[in-house]
């Protein structure tokens, strides 16, 4: 097996647990590694650190899966960390006859790097983001099928990730019937969505728990959903008993979707949805002094890497400013990052600054982030990319 060296004074963040190791940690490589073949990584004095595959073409040559040197990464191996992975989230309740939509597998959190599986009922999705995974995406999709039980597998291609790895994806039905909707359960709310529309691998359910708070703070409120997506923050807000929602997207298919669903929970009444951007409608809102009791603002990833970071700030500083200035005195604004970049305190800062700027002030009450079917190693901080700040605005 082809043995990776890691220099001098890299080696600490690795044994700290830190899965990946860069391109600039490595001194040298002992062996003709082909991509995504198992390699082990060794210290300075050839003390193993742990085993993982191969991606010659990344910034991230390997990305470790086991700490076991007995673990050969096989199929078998795969299966096993599958397994623990349902097991996992059966200990919080998922899946569940109020819930049938969640994340089964979470990339290095679960001991799989390269590998995120998102199951809506009977549905699986799975993308490969390593040629790693990609390599053995049969034993994938046989122990997905088997351990989450679903009648369906679908791979949800990523063009990023296979340019930079070196392989070739599509999105399609590698197991199973086509289906015809993706059907699943959200905290009781019965959810139907066109196998298109899914963003990424599924339904954002990294913000359960930062929709359930949503619900808890919306009773009486009037409600501002902004970059709404299918309106999933906007129909817990209407069943916490908001007195009105408007919900922003400038998308037409998710705002067709959310209006659908909606209507199938009977909160049309309740709920408007408007195609438009968010950012425009929010100053067209302030002109007319427009307020809010709740702004749920949940922009799209801004920062996907640190070197967008510098730029990202400014945007969420000026996003921070408009959903400020629309919100009421005493009324709660909660603004989300899925920027990996974006620590939670610089997303605290960056509002801060923003609603300065609007002639606001902010006090934070609580920070969320993502659920716990999104485990992330402890000393992977990378990986804790969503954060959900509620302040009040006074």
């Amino acid at each position: 097996m082809t043995t990776v060296t890691l220099s001098r004074g890299r080696v600490q963040p690795v044994w700290a647990g830190h899965p990946w190791v860069f391109a600039q940690a490595i001194a040298r490589v002992d062996g003709a590694p082909s991509a995504g073949d198992v390699v082990d990584v060794v210290d300075p004095e050839g003390r193993f650190q742990g085993r993982g595959y191969w991606s010659p073409k990344s910034a991230i040559p390997v990305r470790i899966a086991t700490r076991d040197a007995n673990d050969p990464l096989d199929g078998a191996s795969i299966g096993r960390a599958i397994e623990r992975a349902a097991a996992l989230r059966a200990r919080f309740g998922l899946p569940s006859a109020e819930t049938t939509g969640y994340r089964l597998v979470h990339s290095e959190g679960d001991g799989l790097p390269g590998l995120i599986v998102d199951v809506l009922g009977n549905v699986a999705t799975v993308q490969l983001l390593t040629i790693g995974m990609k390599l053995r995406e049969a034993d994938v999709f046989a122990h997905v099928a088997r351990v989450a039980r679903v009648k369906t597998v679908i791979e949800v291609a990523s063009e990023k990730a296979a340019q930079r790895e070196g392989f070739e994806a599509k999105t399609g039905v590698v197991r199973g019937p086509d289906p015809h909707a993706l059907e699943l359960r959200e905290r009781g709310l019965d959810v139907s969505l066109e196998p298109t529309i899914t963003q990424k691998t599924g339904f954002y359910f990294d913000q359960r728990e930062n929709r359930a708070m949503v619900e808890r703070l919306a009773r009486g409120a009037r409600v501002l959903d902004l970059y709404s997506f299918v309106g999933a923050f906007a129909m817990f807000a209407a069943r916490g008993g908001a007195q009105s929602v408007i919900a922003v997207d400038s998308s037409p298919v998710a705002i067709a979707t959310a209006s659908r669903l909606a209507h199938h929970h009977g909160m049309s009444d309740r709920i408007t949805f408007e195609r438009a951007d968010a950012r425009h409608r929010m100053e067209e809102l302030a002109r007319k002094k427009e307020r809010f009791d709740l702004v749920v603002l949940d922009p799209p990833k801004l920062a996907p890497t640190v070197k967008h970071l510098e730029r990202a700030r400014g945007a969420y500083r000026r996003l921070n400013a408009d959903a400020a200035r629309v919100t009421e005195r005493d009324g709660v604004l909660v603004s989300c990052s899925c920027s990996a970049a974006m620590t939670p305190d610089e997303l605290v800062r960056v509002a801060t600054m923003g609603a300065r700027d609007a002639g606001r002030d902010l006090t934070l009450l609580h920070m969320g982030e993502q659920g716990p079917d999104h485990p992330v190693p402890a000393a992977f901080a990378e990986g804790r990319y969503l954060k959900a700040a509620f302040f009040r605005v006074t």
